[in-house]
């Protein structure tokens, strides 16, 4: 369970008011999100969003004016910025509203003909994704980049170690297996290209209204490497909701992935699920808490185990 109490209420309708020149007639904070107090606005003059970005999270503040702005030009449906800027110890970043919820709040009532298109939709978005401006390396684009794919993926794990050590929920031993597992892709890895893509377009970030995708949020940076990486991270999403999967067979069936390339996708859903462990008990740095609640630890250790089994572990 998150804990996501409101501490900005106050100042974002300062910032509205004083910085914005709106009023506001409604306002709420969206419950969702670790490294912004994002809120909903409605006014006279319409409705948007307010994001807020403490100057821990600074380069996520920078990343999404950056991204929303590039992935506008390559016609991809995020939201259109209509002012950023600084406001005393925050920043602040006002957006056109998207109508729809997160794909993750609606799946279990979507058709298997809706989930297909939603998934041709973002094959295609991913496609144009893949042509913005080369990178110096692999990884993140907020964090530096790494000379190999593998390099990359080896610190995505040590991360997971770190987390789930001190949180002391898990076993870090974990880690280690799933060390022993990715050393097996090495030769898979290295014919991996620094090719751009969209690193969090999961159950939540991608909206739907009315079955469809209405557009992509919260984009604050950009993944060079293999995009398989987010259908694995999607399939542990869905797994963790205890939910179908068809719309990663969906996915998968789009890109004619081969047998190599949906192996790959499961060790990516196994990655991420270390990292699905490492936040149980783990407090975000804007304040939000994640308690370890027992029946979601248990599921992650079946997941954890089915998904090593399917990788001959």
């Amino acid at each position: 369970m998150i804990d996501c109490s409101d501490t900005r209420k106050s100042l974002a309708i300062e910032i509205l008011n004083n910085e914005l020149g709106i009023a506001p007639s409604e306002i709420f904070r969206f419950t969702n999100g670790y490294c912004h107090s994002v809120y909903y606005v409605k006014s006279e003059s319409g409705e948007c969003v307010l994001r807020l970005t403490g100057k821990e999270n600074e380069k996520y503040y920078h990343g999404a004016v950056k991204w929303l702005e590039e992935l506008s030009k390559l016609d991809i449906p995020v939201p259109k910025i209509i002012k950023h800027g600084q406001y005393k110890e925050v920043f602040y970043t006002l957006i056109s509203f998207l109508q729809g919820k997160d794909l993750g709040d609606v799946y279990h009532a979507l058709t298997h003909p809706q989930k297909r298109e939603i998934a041709k939709e973002l094959v295609a978005m991913g496609r144009k994704a893949a042509d913005l401006p080369a990178y110096d390396g692999y990884g993140d684009s907020d964090s530096g980049s790494f000379k190999t794919w593998s390099d990359f993926l080896s610190s995505y794990v040590n991360r997971s170690y770190e987390r789930i050590k001190r949180n002391g929920v898990f076993a870090s031993e974990i880690c280690e297996t799933v060390a022993e597992v990715m050393s097996r892709f090495e030769d898979y890895f290295a014919e991996i290209k620094p090719t751009a893509f969209l690193d969090d377009i999961t159950t939540k970030n991608v909206l739907i209204h009315n079955g469809k995708l209405s557009g992509i949020v919260d984009v604050d940076y950009i993944c060079y490497g293999d995009a398989l990486k987010v259908v694995g991270l999607t399939n542990m999403a869905l797994l963790a909701m205890k939910a179908d999967t068809v719309y990663i067979d969906y996915w998968l069936d789009e890109i004619d992935a081969d047998e190599t390339q949906r192996k790959a996708v499961t060790l990516y859903t196994l990655l991420t699920c270390i990292d699905f462990m490492s936040e149980q008990g783990m407090r975000f740095d804007n304040g939000s808490f994640v308690s370890a609640n027992e029946e979601i630890v248990e599921l992650l250790k079946s997941i954890f185990s089915e998904l090593l089994k399917e990788l001959g572990q």
